[in-house]
């Protein structure tokens, strides 16, 4: 079995997916580590009702723009999985599931790997397993008593599976603010700490928020030319919600 390759690539979600995509279409030879199935974190680490808080029409993976009849849309978890599927079947990547990477170290020729098939070398490596895979908790949660449940957001499915009264929710990222929308929707007591993620209005002049960042080329947009330069790397994203169809325009501060 080859061992071997130009490049190789740690993580198969959208991330890996794309370099995959890349360099097949430069004719490099290359090989994507998943340990666990391809956009297994979409399936396995959102709740029932999540979905995007940009419009359909910011879905572009290299090579497979968003081609459905909603682009003003906001694709739910399972319209999202269908995506990525299609996407890894319009180019068959070289992906090899349920495989993990032990250790990455540099050695004289590129790169060596251990995984969990075997040792393997490269002379580039992507990383692009992401940076949310170690929940955060915060040191006071050790200090509330065992009998109130504390559940990370990755383990959060639905309203019904948490018990009877009111809910903390702690953080204002995408996450906090979503799942805060859920369960007030739902008729819970939400309580939320906030953090300090932006807020600001789904739409303006009635027009999209994305899409006036879009047009201002806000995206397009290098680190070097930006007014905050490197600092603006660990800023939270502003909180919109995509939550039927962006239609309740909710916002944090909508919340009782």
């Amino acid at each position: 079995m080859k061992t071997h390759y130009p490049v190789l690539v740690v993580g198969g979600g959208q991330a890996g997916l794309s370099i995959s995509y890349c360099l097949k279409e430069r004719g490099i030879e290359h090989l994507v580590f998943e340990k666990e199935k391809i956009a297994h974190s979409w399936q396995a680490e959102r709740w029932d009702s999540f979905c995007l808080v940009t419009p359909n029409w910011q879905c572009k993976l290299p090579g497979y723009e968003y081609s459905g009849s909603d682009p003003q849309g906001f694709m739910p978890k399972d319209e999202i999985l269908k995506y990525l599927k299609a996407y890894v079947a319009s180019f068959d990547p070289p992906v090899l599931e349920g495989v993990e990477v032990i250790s990455v170290r540099k050695n004289q020729k590129g790169f060596g790997l251990t995984t969990s098939i075997g040792e393997y070398t490269a002379d580039q490596v992507v990383i692009a397993s992401g940076s949310y895979h170690q929940p955060k908790i915060p040191k006071i949660a050790d200090r509330l008593p065992e009998s109130l449940l504390q559940i990370h957001s990755s383990a959060y499915k639905n309203p019904q599976s948490l018990p009877a009264g009111e809910v903390l929710v702690v953080g204002t990222g995408q996450s906090g603010c979503q799942i805060a929308e859920d369960l007030h929707l739902a008729g819970r007591s939400v309580h939320l700490c906030v953090g300090g993620a932006p807020r600001s209005p789904r739409v303006y002049r009635g027009k999209d928020v994305v899409e006036w960042l879009d047009q201002m080329r806000y995206y397009d947009l290098p680190i070097d030319e930006h007014p905050q330069k490197e600092k603006v790397r660990t800023n939270a994203n502003h909180y919109v919600t995509g939550r039927d169809g962006g239609a309740r325009k909710l916002t944090c501060e909508s919340l009782p």
